[in-house]
Parts: C-alpha cells; structure tokens; sequence
C-alpha cells in the first residue's frame, strides 16, 4: 500500500471542496479532520494537535501551534490574503510550507467590474450614445450568469453568501450551490440575426472571451463566429439568445427547458408590448474613459475587457509600467491626479497589504461631480469609507462597490442605491473561480518543498 504525503490534515474553516476536490483531499492524507470556523486561540491549539498539515482561510494561527506541533510540514491557505494569520517568517524558519493562492480570481473580478458597468448604465441620461442592441443583449446575459442583480438585492438586505461561509453558517460540498459563473470559456448560443450584431460578438468574443455559435439563419464568415446545426446549438449552449416572435413552432419547447445559465428573448428587450425594456434607453460603454488604478493581473484584464470588448479608452496609473499591453492593448500611462480627475469612470485594483488608505480623503474630494467610482480589490484601500459614501449618496458621483472596510453598512447602501450598485465579495464567488482555487490549494499541498520534509 502506497505511503500517503500526510498522516493528518486539519482543515479549521469552511473550505469548499467539490466531489473532484475530495477525491485529491483523501489521496493525500491517511486522516482528514474538518471544521466549519474556530471561536478562539485555545480551540484552534486543541484542534491542530498531531497535524502535519493545516489548511485555514479566515482563522488566524499563533506562534503556539508551530511550537507545539514540531510535526507539521505544511500550513496551508485557501486565500491569496494570508499575510495577517500567521507570521510566515516564523514558519517558514522551522521548515513549515506555507502556501497560499495569489491568482485564482482575475477573470471572475475583472468580469464583475464591466457587469456592474453595464448595470450602471442602463440609462442614457447624461447625454452619452445609446447602446446597440447587441450590448443590452450583453448586458442581460451578464447580469443573469452572474446574478448581479439578485447579488445587489441580497448585498442591501444582509444576505452575505460570503459571511455565510466565513463563519461556517453554510456548507458548500458541490459547484451546484454556487449558481454564478464565469463568463469565459462559456458557450453562447444565438438564434436570431439580429442579436449578432457586432457590438454582441465584440464584447462576447473579445472581450469576455466568449464562444458564440449561431444557427436558423445565415451569417457573413469570421473567425469569432461559428455555425451549428440548431438541435446541436441547444445542446453545446450555456447561454441562448432568441427571438419569440421569429423562433420556429418546432424549437419552442427545447428553448424553454430552463437549464440556461441565461436565456435572452430580444422581443423582451426591444418589443413594444409592456415591460419592454428598450435598448436605445441604455448608455454605451464605447468611447468612455475609463481610468484604472493598479495595473497588475486584475487591472490588466480589466482593460482587456474594456479595450477589446467595448472599445473604451483607457488610462491608468501603476507602480510598474506595462509597455507591452500598452502597445497591444492601446493603453496609456499617466499620472494619478490625471486619472482621478480626467476619466469618466475610476476603477481601483489595489494590492490588499501595502496600499491601506492609498485613496485619501483628498483623493475622494477631488474626484469630479459625474464620475463613476468602481472598487471590487479590497475595502481597507480607502482612507473615509463614510465620506465615499456621502458623494455617492448626493448623487455627486455614482459607483459600484464589492469591498468594505469591514461588513457592507447596510443602511448607508440603501441610501444610496439610485447612483451605487453594491455587492459583497461577490468577484471571487463563481463555480469556475472556487473550483479552480480549490485545485490550485491542493496542488500546492501536494508539492511541498523538500525543506517541509520531516
């Protein structure tokens, strides 16, 4: 019998582990110990005992436990933000791996911060060009495989997913009870030339880095579209756009068997029958300025997304300049005040130590009366979180917000709600995304350095 890496892994939160997970999880140890959260120092010294691996996320662990424990050889985290719950340093001395997971969510993030973008403008009302039909169509599907909407509702009312796992009030064991998902890689399925407009394919296929498929109708040859027999598209789509009023008799009972991570009829959109929500009402995102503070793995997609998918401009400002995406993507550098003061739209993507209060109240002040303020990186970035919130809530300036100094302030939000949509941590929160940073824990669990070695 085959020597197993681990003779006891602890895990002391609510990590989630689908059934693909498990299976990695119970090769690696002869023994496995989980925990929903830990309430104190004492339960989380009594727990590790005779562990030669740890995992944690939110529970900080003491000096005490390496002490203790001269067995372990790993303590991992199923987070990229560790460095407050534990004294690596310290660890790492007595040959303990500690691992962590620094790049599981850059789609998922960047993907959330154009959703919100796209919530913010469904309405034209300062006088910008009316969107395509193509980008409300993008608008909808977005919002429905990401649940934006409901995500906002849930944010206003304390709904909070994520607090729900933090303190192990709930137990996620299969991909099926995180409903979300990540757009990328997804296939959309589209039935009815008018949904295949350019604005559709640009933002679907270069920007989210869709697949789109089309059938019932013919289409001009290109490399970001392709044709499928139609029983074949309603097979391969996750995502179906449709007409109603044009959808043969035949394909009406496939459309409507509702395993759609998001199903569009342009008739709803469109139409002139009453609750029609017509696409010239919405603000296009094509030819805004967006300006992007922090240009690392986030930022960078982020501007991907914006360049590549609907045509904005974008300026940023970083600590390390990245002149090959700006040659390729057409972005500019520029100085913080420029960007702060000059776009039209100011996204923060901030590393979560080493930037705490990097947007001072002076910051805030200064940004013009018109701007669209998005931070999806981390809450403690800003210096007078209340003093956002009071130019949001003036309708100065309007803005999405995923991240708060600590619990989303429930009643200021909802004072808010015309000019700011809030969720909370909802970037990281998609099937692909947790699926994904489970394997990468497990993989760094697996392959521990050989000064771990006991």
């Amino acid at each position: 019998m085959t020597q197993k890496l681990y003779r006891k892994i602890v895990v002391l939160d609510s990590v989630i582990f689908f059934p693909e997970h498990r299976r990695r999880l119970e090769a690696l140890a002869d023994e496995i110990v989980e925990y929903n959260t830990c309430t104190s120092e004492e339960e989380v010294l009594e727990r590790c005992q005779g562990a030669d691996c740890v995992i944690s996320c939110w529970v900080d662990i003491p000096h005490r436990v390496m002490e203790e424990n001269p067995q372990l050889r790993t303590i991992a985290f199923w987070t990229h933000d560790y460095e407050h719950r534990i004294d690596a340093a310290f660890a790492r001395e007595r040959g303990i791996h500690v691992p962590a997971i620094p790049d599981y969510g850059t789609d998922s993030v960047a993907e959330l911060v154009i959703i919100a973008l796209l919530h913010l403008n469904a309405a034209a009302g300062d006088g910008g060009s009316a969107a395509p039909l193509g980008e409300s169509v993008v608008a909808r599907v977005t919002d429905d495989v990401r649940r934006f909407s409901r995500n906002f509702k849930d944010c206003l009312y304390g709904r909070w997913f994520h607090e729900y796992i933090k303190t192990g009030q709930r137990l996620i064991t299969h991909p099926d009870a995180i409903p979300e998902e990540t757009l990328k890689g997804l296939t959309v399925g589209v039935l009815d030339r008018a949904a295949l407009d350019e604005s559709f394919v640009r933002a679907m296929v270069g920007g989210f880095r869709t697949n789109v498929v089309y059938s019932l109708f013919d289409h001009p040859h290109g490399l970001d579209v392709a044709f499928r027999p139609v029983d074949e598209l309603l097979k391969e789509a996750d995502i179906l756009v449709y007409d109603s009023r044009t959808l043969p008799e035949e394909h009406r009972a496939a459309v409507a068997d509702g395993r759609w991570l998001s199903r569009v009829d342009l008739a709803e959109l469109d139409g002139p029958e009453e609750g029609a929500e017509p696409a010239a009402r919405r603000r296009s995102l094509a030819g805004r300025r967006l300006g992007i503070v922090g240009l690392g793995r986030i930022g960078s997609r982020v501007a991907q997304l914006a360049r590549d998918g609907f045509g904005m401009d974008v300026n940023y400002a970083t600590r390390t300049p990245k002149p090959e995406l700006d040659a390729a993507l057409g972005l500019r550098a520029a100085p913080l005040d420029e960007v702060l003061t000059g776009s039209d739209i100011v996204s923060f993507h901030l590393p979560h130590h080493g930037a705490e209060d990097f947007v001072t109240a002076d910051m805030i002040r200064r940004i013009p009366n018109g701007t669209t303020v998005i931070n999806a990186s981390v809450g403690n970035v800003i210096e007078d979180e209340a003093l956002l919130l009071k130019r949001f809530g003036a309708g100065e300036l309007s803005g999405f917000l995923d991240v708060y100094r600590t619990l989303p302030p429930r009643a200021e939000l909802r004072a808010c709600r015309e000019s700011l949509a809030a969720t909370y941590r909802l970037g990281w929160r998609t099937k692909s995304t947790v699926g994904l940073k489970t394997h990468k824990l497990l993989s760094k669990i697996a392959n521990p350095p050989e000064s771990a070695a006991r």
